[in-house]
Order: structure tokens, then sequence, then C-alpha cells
């Protein structure tokens, strides 16, 4: 007849144990309990937490590597097919002229619009044509501004000048506002006699800056005022953040 093996009965002593501590130590156990749950209640009756909200920012300098803008061209003609036609070859000259000049840029073409409209009694059609050009060279914004206008660009718009990796600066830019927020909040708190508590809100700005630069003709050419878009040696990334806190 084979032989049952015997089972060591450890899970039962181990149990055992943990009966016996607790046996053992009932009494200051639930002191323990009460005394806490006594603590919780009393704050959550007599000490109610205030909030305040605060406003930090954070900056940093940082040299531009690349730059970005928005063109834009207008043509028109009676003929809405001739309109068009227009609006792509002038177009495809400024795309042409922005590649010849900066080797590579990044071109997306936005979109064009057609809409009909009455000048001098006579029914033109009007094309606008948009694209978005990105340059790693921002030292030759000021010279593509000039070729674009001069090759028939309305309006240069969204004008950018952004660092080479700008999600890791913004993040920096975002931590440092995160730390002047807390340390406004800790000024605020300690002259109201409080201690600063955890953080119930965050609130990020998204806005960005951009700049706007438009044609203006006397005689026939453009504003060199309208030239002096130079890149700058150093940029200022910007964040603001709205953090709210608990008080006790």
């Amino acid at each position: 007849m084979p032989q049952i093996p015997k089972i060591n009965p450890v899970g039962i002593s181990q149990v055992e144990k943990v009966a016996n501590f607790f046996s053992l130590y009932k009494k200051p156990l639930l002191t323990l309990l009460a005394v806490a749950t006594a603590t919780f209640l009393l704050k959550q009756m007599f000490f109610q937490s205030a909030v305040i909200t605060v406003v930090g920012s954070g900056k940093l300098q940082v040299a531009p590597a690349k730059v970005e803008m928005t063109v834009t061209r207008v043509d028109s003609s009676i003929d809405p097919v001739i309109a068009v036609n227009q609006g792509e070859n002038n177009t495809k000259v400024l795309i042409d002229e922005s590649k010849v000049l900066l080797g590579n840029p990044d071109v997306q073409r936005a979109f064009y619009q057609i809409t009909p409209t009455i000048v001098g009694g006579d029914k033109l059609y009007q094309v606008v044509n948009v694209f978005k050009l990105t340059s790693t060279e921002p030292g030759k914004t000021s010279e593509l501004i000039k070729t674009l206008y001069t090759k028939g660009a309305v309006t240069i718009a969204n004008i950018s000048f952004l660092p080479a990796e700008q999600e890791d600066v913004t993040q920096e830019a975002r931590r440092a506002a995160l730390k002047d927020a807390r340390n406004q909040a800790k000024k605020i708190a300690a002259a109201a006699g409080k201690r600063l508590g955890r953080i119930v809100t965050i609130t990020d700005d998204l806005n960005q800056v951009a700049g706007t630069l438009s044609s203006k003709e006397q005689g026939g050419d453009v504003v060199a005022a309208d030239f002096l878009a130079a890149a700058p040696e150093k940029i200022e990334v910007a964040k603001v953040v709205s953090v709210t806190y608990e008080i006790w």
C-alpha cells in the first residue's frame, strides 16, 4: 500500500502566529486605530482645508534653430479657370524660389480658396493660395521674406523662431513655471499662517506668440522696412501654468 506523504502545516503555523500577535496586542492596536479615526474625523470637522491659486512662469533663452511662416498669394481673373491656374503657377514660383534660396525647406500646401467678387462693376474670381514654410536656416529669414514679397507674396504671417528640441525646451520651461508657482504658494501660505498642501489642479497655458508682416507697396516696390525680420541671437521660450493648492 503506497505511503501518503506528510504535509508540513507551514501555512497553519503562520496563521496561528498572526492570530497570536493580534491576540497579544489587540488592545494597543484598537487604541491606535481609534485615535487615528478620531484625528481624521476632527480634521474633517474642524480643520477644513482652503485653496489658493497661483500663476507661475518659466522662461528660457535659447538659440533659434529653425523658423516657420505662412505665405499667402492672391490672384484674380474674370475666368475662374484662369484664376485657379494663375494661382497654382504663381504659388509654385514662390515655392521654387524658396527652395533655391534655402536648399531644402519643408513646404506644406495648406489650402486654396476661390471667391467671386465685384470690382468696378466686373465680376472677378479671386483665388487665395496658402502654404506653410519651415526653414532650418533662420539666418536667411530677412532675405527669404524679401524674395517672397518681390515674387508676389501678399502676406507672410505666423513667423515663429523655434529651438532645435522644441518639446524638451518647452518641458524645461514648464518645470520652471511649476517651481515658480510652488515658491509663490509657499510664501502666501506662510503669510496666512498656513501650511502648503497637495496640488488640486494644474492648468497649462498653451498659447503661442507669432508675428505677422504684410507687404506695403510704394510706387510698385515693397517698403524696405518690411524686411527687417532678422533672426535673433536668442529667443525666449516661456510657459505659464496656473496651479491650485490646498493649504492647512
